[in-house]
């Protein structure tokens, strides 16, 4: 080992990636409650609208989540 070598530090804790699932939306990604009324105003874009993969999905994929349901969400809003 030299004295000018370079040493890099990172602190690594376990935390929630990826949940596979998402909230109920309508396929405009409205939001619904658990009493199946609407949330108003509150559209579902990106990961937790989930679903576009499946069962899983590829690693580096989420942005077609935020990408699509971003879109569709962005229709409806306007």
């Amino acid at each position: 080992m030299k004295v000018d070598d370079f040493f890099h530090v990172a602190q690594i804790v376990p935390v929630v990636h990826y949940t596979m699932g998402g909230i109920k939306i309508s396929p405009e990604n409205r939001v619904r409650k658990s009493n199946n009324d609407w949330v108003t105003n509150l559209w579902a874009v990106g990961e937790v609208s989930g679903g576009t993969h499946g069962k899983n999905r590829l690693g580096g994929n989420s942005l077609l989540d935020c990408v699509v349901h971003g879109r569709v969400a962005g229709r409806d809003v306007v």
